[in-house]
C-alpha cells in the first residue's frame, strides 16, 4: 500500500496518527464488509506501537517515543515504505519517520539484525519446504523486499516504491545495471507467480503447493509448456536474489 505496489488478496497496512479513536474503528469496519463485487481491502494496523495490545490511535509524540526506544529493528526498517495518505499530521509523520529510519541505518550491526529477522520469519512463517516457500524462503520476495530496504537505508534513499528505489540504488552505483536488472527479473517473476496462485486460490498464499500436479497447473498458467523450464526459472530466480543479500 505504502510503496503503491498491492498485489491480490493482499491486506492494506495502515497507521492511525491522532487521537480520532471511533473514525479509524469506524473506517476499519467498513472496509472489511463484503459487497455485491467482492470484498473491500481489509485494513491491518497491527504495525502500530506495541502490536495488537497497543491503542489503535495513537499521537504522534506516542509514535516518537516508541520508534526511538522500544521499537523493533524491522518496525524501523518497515519505515521506508511509509506513505502519508490524508490529515492533519501527514507532513509531520512522515518527517519523524525518516529521521527515525536514518538513525536506524547508522547500527554498525545492521546486516546482522536483517539477517536475524529473516531467520526468524522463515522460522515462523515457513511451510518447511524451502523449495514452496517462495516469499519466505532463501532468496525469495522478502529477502528481495529486506535487501532492498537495507540497502536504502544505508545510502539515505527515502522510497517506499521497491522499483523506484532499485533505480535510485543503480543510480547511486550501490546496485550495478547487471545487479539491478538480475534483481528486477528475479523479484518481478515471484511476484508473477504469487498473483497467478492468489488469483485461482482467492485467498493469500505464500508458498507453492505441495502436489505436483498443482505445481504444474501453475507452470502453464505462467506460460511454460514443460515444468522444467518452470522449475529452473524459479530456482535461477531465487539464487539471482540470494546472491545478492
Amino acid at each position: 500500500f505504502g510503496g503503491r505496489e498491492i498485489g491480490y488478496g493482499a491486506d492494506l497496512d495502515v497507521l492511525f496518527v491522532g487521537e480520532d479513536v471511533r473514525s479509524a474503528q469506524n473506517l476499519i469496519v467498513a472496509m472489511a464488509q463484503p459487497t455485491a463485487e467482492g470484498n473491500i481491502w481489509v485494513l491491518d494496523a497491527r504495525l502500530r506501537p506495541e502490536g495488537e495490545k497497543g491503542p489503535l490511535v495513537c499521537s504522534l509524540e506516542t509514535y516518537q517515543s516508541y520508534y526511538a526506544g522500544r521499537a523493533q529493528p524491522w518496525e524501523l526498517q518497515s519505515l521506508t515504505r511509509a506513505r502519508a495518505v490524508t490529515g492533519p499530521l501527514q507532513s509531520e509523520f512522515i518527517e519523524m519517520a525518516k529521521h527515525m529510519w536514518r538513525n536506524a541505518g547508522q547500527h554498525v550491526d545492521l546486516r546482522a539484525r536483517i539477517d536475524s529477522m529473516l531467520e526468524r520469519i522463515r522460522r515462523d512463517r515457513g511451510s518447511g519446504s524451502d523449495f514452496l516457500d517462495f516469499k519466505t524462503g532463501f532468496g525469495g520476495i522478502i529477502e528481495a523486499e529486506f535487501l532492498v530496504q537495507a540497502l536504502q537505508i544505508r545510502e539515505n534513499i527515502w522510497e517506499p516504491n521497491w522499483e523506484r528505489a532499485v533505480d535510485l540504488l543503480q543510480e547511486r552505483g550501490r546496485l550495478t545495471g547487471s545487479e539491478a536488472a538480475k534483481l528486477r527479473d528475479a523479484y518481478g517473476f515471484l511476484r508473477r507467480c504469487e498473483s497467478v496462485l492468489r488469483r485461482y486460490d482467492n485467498k493469500t498464499v505464500s508458498a507453492f503447493p505441495g502436489d505436483p500436479n498443482e505445481q504444474r497447473k501453475l507452470a502453464i498458467r505462467l506460460g511454460y509448456e514443460e515444468f522444467d523450464a518452470f522449475r529452473e526459472r524459479y530456482v535461477n530466480a531465487r539464487e539471482s536474489i540470494h546472491t545478492l543479500l
